[in-house]
């Protein structure tokens, strides 16, 4: 199976990012495996928002058994992308060009299941934009952010760029 050939691929090119988002929420698709790897899950999406979860393990841990910076970054770039997907028509792809993240407490084991909460802030032609947060069970809040996005066609459609 080649890479344009996924069953991700094929259904991003015939459906529209909230459709494709939704059956990921449903089970219909399996997760990305990056989702599968750091157990993150996607629980809800409407058009411009999303809600992903995740828990920190020890795999996730530095030396002092604080959750690598990389995790937090990882669940809000999941998050903030999944968000620009729910507003994207069929076809149109997208990557991260820019992210800007703010650490506000130390993610450990003991945190227990985070929820990041991740909206549209724009969504243009050429780029789109995204804010989110991550929180506890509490609402504490141990980071927040906002990426951009560079919006181009599928090119593996043969549409070009």
């Amino acid at each position: 199976m080649t890479q344009q050939n996924t069953p991700h691929a094929v259904a991003r090119r015939t459906m529209s990012g909230l459709e494709y988002m939704r059956k990921l929420v449903g089970g219909e698709l399996e997760a990305s495996p990056m989702a599968r790897l750091l157990n993150i899950r996607i629980v809800d999406v409407d058009e411009g928002r999303v809600v992903v979860t995740a828990q920190p393990t020890p795999e996730f841990e530095n030396g002092l058994h604080i959750a690598h910076g990389g995790f937090a970054a990882t669940l809000l770039d999941t998050a903030l992308g999944c968000a620009v997907n729910s507003v994207m028509p069929a076809g149109k792809v997208f990557t991260t060009l820019e992210m800007k993240i703010n650490f506000t407490r130390a993610v450990t084991r003991k945190t227990g299941t985070l929820t990041c909460t991740a909206s549209i802030v724009h969504a243009g032609s050429r780029t789109a934009t995204a804010e989110g947060r991550i929180i506890d069970a509490e609402g504490k809040v141990y980071a927040h952010g906002t990426a951009t996005f560079i919006l181009f066609r599928d090119t593996t459609a043969g549409e070009g760029s």
